[in-house]
């Protein structure tokens, strides 16, 4: 839950940590512990990223393509045709290793012509003459490779078996059991007291400072 709240601000979708936990399916009580964890461990999370926050998805690049198809591609004469069928790729794509094997503009790009392909329309030549790839044909070749990869990641995806399914939701349960929210409340903070930069106070907080000291520092 932190790590989706997270990544909410990360790429500046403006929710409230309120808003975030009323979407939980928990009573009132487990939504107010779910807020506590969240707001317990948040710091810790980012921390234990090295403050390298940054979301790797294909959603922003899409909408971009979508816009530079509208200013650059007259040819197509209403881009938002694409929308329907191009989200429904993202959201099938997102199933297989894509994001692991590809960047988020490829993956954008293929949801594009995917879903122009679908609709009947040829949108080859936005590749050789809006993205001027038409004098570089290795790169035009290799982009059209991966995204055949691409296609067929999502073919060859199955879906999980129902025990799988079930085996899946037996884990999804002990993780909000009353034992192990017990466990993290006796550990609480414990990262933060570990931590030799948190638990060492700054010396601005130990002793006062005056304009003469700063004076003497510069």
């Amino acid at each position: 839950l932190t790590c989706a709240f997270l990544a909410c601000k990360v790429d500046e979708f403006n929710v409230s940590s309120a808003q975030f936990v009323g979407n939980l399916r928990e009573s009132p009580l487990g939504q107010e512990k779910a807020l506590e964890q969240i707001l317990e461990y948040e710091l810790l999370l980012i921390q234990e990223l090295n403050f390298h926050l940054i979301i790797h998805n294909p959603y922003r690049p899409f909408e971009g393509f979508l816009i530079d198809i509208k200013t650059r591609y007259p040819v197509l004469e209403n881009p938002e045709v694409l929308r329907k069928t191009a989200d429904d790729f993202l959201n099938r794509v997102a199933l297989t290793d894509a994001y692991l094997l590809f960047t988020p503009s490829q993956i954008a790009l293929t949801a594009i012509l995917s879903s122009g392909s679908r609709a009947g329309i040829n949108m080859e030549s936005y590749l050789s003459e809006s993205l001027m790839l038409k004098e570089n044909r290795s790169i035009l070749s290799r982009l059209l490779d991966d995204m055949k990869c691409m296609k067929n990641l999502i073919k060859r995806y199955e879906l999980p078996r129902p025990e799988e399914v079930a085996a899946l939701k037996q884990k999804l349960e002990k993780c909000h059991s009353l034992e192990l929210s017990f466990n993290t409340n006796l550990k609480k903070r414990k990262g933060y007291e570990d931590d030799e930069y948190v638990t060492k106070k700054s010396k601005m907080d130990e002793e006062e400072w005056t304009d003469d000291d700063l004076v003497d520092s510069a």
